[in-house]
């Protein structure tokens, strides 16, 4: 074997030997996470959920490195009289140390999600329809 064959086997073996990251998954909204995936970005497949989340609950999950995508679904929520959401978000990550996804509800942006290692993803949720105006009574 060459040494230039040779190089390429062991930089191929130390990155299949490349240490697990974590990537802790932290709910800041008022209400459960029913579902979390954390899989590798482009996947068609999730995988099966990493658990629940409570308000202000935490988990953390070991993957390796590279990009991933965090998904978390919320629990159904009531929006106005005749609607019903269960709002989901999403987002990217390159993972090569650890790292902390922040999911909140977008009217209610927690600060510190401006440090390094941190992502903040925002739940978008619908706003309520106004109720319709009752109609007209004519004299």
């Amino acid at each position: 074997m060459g040494g230039h064959a040779l190089v390429l086997v062991l930089a191929g073996l130390a990155a299949c030997g490349a240490p697990l990251q974590t990537v802790q998954i932290v709910n800041r909204t008022n209400r459960a996470i029913e579902e979390v995936y954390v899989y590798p970005s482009g996947a068609a497949d999730h995988g099966r959920s990493r658990g629940q989340l409570q308000p202000n609950g935490a988990t953390q999950v070991q993957v390796k490195p590279g990009f991933v995508e965090v998904l978390a679904v919320s629990a159904k929520l009531q929006v106005d009289e005749h609607t019903r959401d269960r709002p989901s978000a999403s987002q990217g990550v390159e993972v090569h140390g650890p790292v902390q996804v922040v999911f909140y509800d977008e009217a209610s942006k927690p600060a510190g999600l401006d440090r390094p290692g941190v992502f903040g993803v925002a739940f978008v949720i619908p706003k309520p329809k106004p109720p319709e105006p009752a109609p007209e009574q004519s004299p």
